[in-house]
């Protein structure tokens, strides 16, 4: 297992914007600890927030690193109008 963390900068134009990227990074990143980017994201859409919060609880419950970093204005707004608190992921410590 790789003490490496892997990064990916999630690339989120708009809320139509393709999530194949992230799912073949996180596909590619089992077992090892996963940082994602979020300064480009000028929307999340609910299917990414779904996959952000699957992918997290699972990398956790395997004791594994898992952190969403560089929030921006726009991701925190969809993260509120989607029924989270704009800090969500900040408020979670890694492992």
């Amino acid at each position: 297992m790789s003490t490496e963390t892997q990064k990916h900068n999630l690339d989120l134009p708009n809320a139509f914007a393709d999530l194949d990227p992230l799912i073949a990074f996180l596909g590619a990143s089992r077992e090892k600890a996963v940082e994602v980017d979020c300064s480009t994201v000028a929307v999340m859409p609910s299917r990414c927030l779904q996959l952000l919060l699957g992918a997290e609880q699972q990398w956790r419950s395997e004791g594994l690193g898992f952190s969403v970093t560089n929030i921006n204005g726009g991701c925190r707004r969809s993260l509120t109008l989607l029924g989270l608190e704009p800090n969500r992921f900040e408020d979670e410590e890694t492992v």
